[in-house]
């Protein structure tokens, strides 16, 4: 049984990091927006938490597997999100442990570099435009997730710094080469189609990172990345009516993030225009925009857990079979 335990771990999918970074960035929009008292925030950090444990057990337990998956032009973009994930459920901790929050943030930033590192590795040795998915975003700039979950701004205001700047740039470079290669390159492979609802999550991303960050935002860059932002969101939406048709992987949880962070982006944006004394109704039209994102994320992130929960069961249903006829043939 224990050994069925051990070879089941290693059928975890690496994607169920973004579904844990969905999840648990879904509870802090809720608690930012509406105010739980924290119980949101920690209950959905919890999940989160042990969806992450349960993938460290895994790249423990069968360490290949880990470097298997970064030398996958597409799975190897998105194990990176076990670090950004790893960063917001520390951000949970601020209040009750700052030291234990602090010390996992750390963390999670050294361990995402490595990520980063070691995908780079194996994309320079095997470069291919056809292999550019609009997950590759995530191991450049989701790394932006750090700025705004810093448990210590003015202490760590040189890292928030470097950081904001390197993503930045990195999205100025990718995203022009990212939809040349999408407009007139081959067609996205069936399996790595779910990426494609990464599109609505850099801008935002940046966004979000630059006016938690900035003390005085320019109104230029702000514009520029809130349309960026906007478009990319919308095009995510009409791509979600034809992938959300797909057979179900677990690579659907590419679909939860992205419209979690929009929605977070819109709401950054809206209490930065009332800092700066725009109208209210336009403040007012862009929290609409806001709470309907909101509450589309929280719907297919529900969808996605749903989805996730079915396929856990059906697991244990086959080992619980397993388990049950070597019994009887013991016997």
């Amino acid at each position: 049984m224990l050994n069925q335990i051990r070879i089941n771990f290693k059928l975890l999918p690496t994607p169920a990091a973004g579904l844990a970074l969905g999840i648990s960035s879904l509870g802090g929009l809720w608690e930012l927006v509406y105010g739980f008292n924290g119980y949101i925030q920690t209950m959905t950090a919890g999940v989160a938490a042990g969806i992450l444990f349960s993938l460290l057990l895994r790249f423990i337990i069968h360490p290949k597997t880990l470097w298997n998956d970064l030398s996958h032009h597409v799975v190897g973009s998105v194990v990176p999100t076990f670090a950004m994930a790893t960063m917001v459920v520390s951000n949970s901790l601020i209040t009750s442990s700052p030291a234990l929050s602090t010390t996992i943030w750390l963390a999670a930033i050294i361990v995402h570099l490595v990520f980063l590192v070691v995908f780079l590795y194996h994309r320079f040795q095997d470069m291919q435009l056809q292999h550019m998915v609009p997950s590759w975003f995530v191991p450049p700039i989701g790394l932006i997730v750090a700025v705004f979950t810093c448990p210590q701004p003015e202490k760590f205001e040189p890292i928030c710094y470097a950081i904001l700047v390197f993503g930045i740039i990195n999205y100025a470079i990718l995203l022009p080469i990212m939809l040349n290669r999408l407009i007139f390159g081959e067609k996205v492979q069936t399996g790595a189609k779910p990426s494609i609802a990464l599109l609505a999550a850099p801008a935002s991303l940046c966004l979000t990172g630059y006016l938690a960050f900035v003390t005085k935002p320019s109104p230029i860059i702000v514009a520029v990345l809130l349309g960026i932002a906007l478009l990319m969101t919308v095009v995510t939406y009409m791509a979600l009516l034809h992938l959300s048709r797909l057979t179900f992987s677990p690579g659907f949880a590419a679909f939860t993030f992205p419209l979690v962070i929009s929605a977070k982006a819109l709401y950054s944006t809206g209490d930065w225009f009332k800092s700066v004394g725009i109208a209210e109704h336009y403040i007012t039209q862009l929290h609409v925009i806001a709470l309907f994102e909101l509450w589309a994320a929280t719907a297919v992130v529900t969808w996605v857990s749903a989805c996730y929960i079915k396929c856990l069961v059906a697991k244990l249903q086959d080992m619980y079979l397993v388990y049950k006829t070597q019994i009887l043939v013991t016997v």
